[in-house]
């Protein structure tokens, strides 16, 4: 794993990264010391990570806060989905929340977030969520794939959408004629 020292004070935390690292993947997420001590001294009823992944920072988040009722995650990365979704029902599965802890994964951008809160619980657009994380950027884990589009070190398609599955064109391109 090429988990390296990160670029601020924080003590890097080797143990705390392998722990929550994709074990499939190969794949820690970014600055998770950082985003656990923003979230450190908050009580979290409701939480959304709107950039889930492969839901390493969703875990930690979940793990380190027991009180937590609502967890959504989101991700346009269709590819990732299901392992991310295993993650979190496993973590539930060992019942630290005691049974009290709704979680949701959706696959869609994070623009939509409103719809989608209002289908989980309509209240939610009322009242909110306590926080939210975005993990903006593309993962490392479309890069080093040189088949997602998203590499310019190996051979494959350019084609950069991070849910490869939707078709839909932007809206100032034209279909190419044939």
């Amino acid at each position: 794993m090429g988990i390296s020292s990160l670029r601020s004070p924080s003590e890097f935390d080797r143990a705390l990264y392998c722990r929550y690292a994709d074990p499939v993947r190969d794949h820690a997420p970014v600055m998770l010391g950082e985003v656990l001590d923003a979230f450190r001294s908050l009580r979290l009823r409701s939480f959304v990570n709107c950039t889930l992944g492969t839901a390493g920072h969703s875990v930690a988040i979940v793990d380190a806060h027991p009180e937590l009722e609502l967890f959504m995650g989101m991700d346009m990365d269709a590819s990732i989905h299901d392992q991310a979704r295993a993650r979190i029902e496993k973590l539930l599965a060992v019942d630290s929340h005691e049974s009290k802890l709704k979680a949701y994964t959706h696959v869609r951008n994070f623009k939509y977030i409103k719809s989608v809160l209002g289908g989980v619980d309509e209240n939610l657009l009322d009242v909110g969520v306590n926080d939210i994380l975005m993990d903006l950027g593309i993962s490392s884990m479309q890069v080093d794939d040189s088949t997602r589009g998203f590499s310019v070190q190996g051979d494959g398609p350019l084609d950069m959408r991070m849910n490869p599955q939707d078709i839909r064109q932007c809206e100032f391109c034209t279909p190419a004629v044939k």
